[in-house]
């Protein structure tokens, strides 16, 4: 049977039917008395439900068969008039456009533009790797990761604080802080960007590398190691933990993430070069690092120095190397905004 499209309150005397007939089958199939013990059946009984979730079902199928059909509806008009449902809707075809209805059901939304939803940046966590019992990457001469992260926040800090952002830190003592709780806080917070701060250590001693991450896949086996070590401490289940990666292949603050990796990188690798020649851009990389996944905001991991390497190790332990570091994140962090900013002025 063919049912048209009818406005709410003026539905056909079948189609009031039809539904007092689905609304008796289901009861009929769903709520059953149950056999008699002992009885003998040619056939098994049939799985019975629950009075309470029967009770359920049928609300539901109740108010469902209440409701008008917006498909029906949009059916009764695409008979009538093919072009009006087009012009409805600008994800539905025009006719003859050659798309079947199966094409425009899997067409995939597109990706607003960052025109659309302008943004801006004025909160901003800065999370410094590691710290207390977790000390992270230890060089041969026994300079700490943990150590140089913090300083190199603080000066993060107070340089963002007089471009006039505001800043808060996960940590700004020498604390011992779970990958969840650095999440947490910075959800809470609501903050604009999650920047974390990192310093590196490779088997390759030689190297001095310079890289960036935002959240995502990847089949790097040196990545997923590194990864493996930053997440060990993370404080997340396995059940939790899962649930985050989930997110690492549908999450939308990629884009961002991404954008703003590139510019705290270009930004790096530029200024530290100048002084360390021998270092080596490995560019934006994505990875799946618990902070970067669970935090709801663009976020980024910057690891920047390496401690295996020992002439990395004498820059590092120098105060003007490290306030380079700080002030390089700070030009990267002020460009991306200006052009979030900018984005915003030119569509108003």
């Amino acid at each position: 049977m063919t049912m048209r499209g009818t406005s709410r309150g003026h539905q056909p005397a079948d189609l009031d039917a039809t539904k007092l007939r689905l609304v008796r089958e289901a009861i009929q199939q769903n709520i059953q008395q149950p056999f008699p013990v002992g009885r003998k059946t040619e056939a098994p009984p049939r799985l019975m439900l629950p009075v309470s979730m029967a009770a359920s079902f049928l609300i539901a199928i109740l108010v469902y068969l209440s409701m008008p059909s917006v498909v029906d509806s949009r059916v009764g008009v695409a008979a009538a008039n093919p072009r009006a449902v087009s012009s409805m809707d600008p994800t539905v075809p025009a006719a003859g456009s050659g798309m079947h209805e199966a094409d425009v059901l899997a067409a995939a939304p597109r990706r607003l533009g960052r025109a659309v939803l302008p943004l801006s940046v004025r909160r901003i966590v800065l999370d410094a790797g590691h710290g207390g019992t977790q000390y992270g990457a230890i060089s041969d001469s026994g300079v700490s990761e943990k150590e140089n992260t913090l300083d190199i926040a603080l000066r993060l800090r107070r340089l963002l604080q007089g471009a006039h952002f505001e800043v808060l830190m996960t940590r700004e003592t020498d604390a011992t802080l779970s990958l969840e709780r650095r999440v947490a806080f910075a959800n809470g917070s609501r903050a604009d960007l999650f920047v974390s701060i990192h310093v590196n250590w490779i088997p390759r001693r030689q190297i001095r590398p310079l890289e960036t991450y935002f959240a995502g896949p990847t089949d790097d086996p040196a990545v997923l190691r590194l990864a493996g070590v930053e997440n060990r401490d993370s404080g997340y289940s396995l059940a939790a933990y899962r649930r985050l990666l989930e997110k690492v292949y549908i999450d939308a603050r990629r884009d961002e993430s991404q954008t703003l990796a590139r510019s705290l990188n270009r930004e790096l690798f530029r200024s530290l070069s100048e002084v360390n020649p021998e270092l080596e851009n490995r560019g934006v990389k994505t990875a799946p690092f618990a902070v970067l996944v669970g935090t709801e905001m663009p976020a980024v991991l910057v690891e920047v120095a390496c401690l295996s390497n020992e002439a990395d190790v004498r820059l590092l332990t120098m105060a003007d190397y490290r306030e380079r570091i700080a002030m390089a994140l700070l030009r990267g962090i002020r460009a991306y905004a200006s052009d979030l900013d900018g984005v915003g002025r030119k569509e108003s």
